[in-house]
């Protein structure tokens, strides 16, 4: 067996990393962050059995290239109301699209500001026939933007949560702009096991999963860029049902 060299796995994370942080100016209000929309937002395939070498350059997806949500009105909000109980209730997304449907397993109990900022955002009908605007084949694919550029976001931001769980291939985590510690309405979904958004950063690049795929990864690796969310339905059941 040939053995890459540890500079070059070390590169391919660095690459990972870096891209994913400029990953979404997800914030809350593009309209007040024009530096932070113009950020590159493409990000590198990346493998655990890919090399740096193999990778392609990270490529800046600006607005003019985007898939665009013909959405002349997003709807915007000043913060989440608190529609959560998760001291007693569990929450499941369900994911409409063409292609099938796709179920998410919200971790409710470890991130429930996440969750609720989500589950929020889906009960408003706010992710309703927008697009995934990212899919990167064997990283992720994302959505959450209701402009279809990168930039958009729902008017406020949620700061993250701390866990331990993995950017394994189905963990679904929210986007965010590069060196901030808050979010807005962008998430995305794993297509590998990502171990290089697990590490703590000095520049807070981290990523922590609030939802996993339960049902539907084969309509995951189905999409395209530019294919719609026809719906997010949330399930709300007692806990341990």
């Amino acid at each position: 067996m040939i053995r890459r060299p540890r500079f070059a796995a070390l590169a391919a994370a660095c690459l990972a990393l870096l891209a994913l942080t400029a990953f979404a100016a997800c914030g809350g209000d593009d309209d007040d962050d024009a530096s932070t929309a113009a950020m590159p937002t493409a990000a590198p395939t990346n493998t655990p059995a890919t090399a740096a070498s193999d990778l392609p350059a990270a490529s800046p997806t600006s607005a003019a290239t985007a898939v665009r949500t013909p959405t002349t009105a997003p709807l915007r909000f000043p913060a989440a109301d608190k529609v959560i109980d998760a001291a007693t209730k569990d929450y499941t997304a369900v994911i409409a699209t063409a292609k099938g449907e796709i179920t998410i397993k919200l971790f409710d109990d470890r991130s429930p500001n996440t969750v609720n900022a989500f589950v929020f955002l889906a009960r408003k009908g706010f992710y309703n026939n927008i697009t995934f605007h990212r899919v990167v084949s064997g990283f992720v694919v994302q959505a959450g933007d209701p402009t279809g550029t990168g930039g958009g976001g729902p008017g406020f931001e949620t700061e993250q949560e701390p866990n331990d769980y993995k950017n394994q291939a189905g963990y679904v985590s929210m986007a965010r702009a590069a060196g901030s510690t808050k979010f807005g309405s962008q998430w995305f979904i794993n297509l590998a096991n990502n171990a290089a958004l697990d590490q703590d950063m000095p520049n807070q690049a981290r990523f922590y999963p609030f939802g996993q795929v339960t049902k539907g990864m084969d309509v995951v690796l189905a999409i395209r860029q530019g294919d719609r969310i026809q719906t997010i339905t949330i399930i709300e059941t007692p806990q341990g049902q």
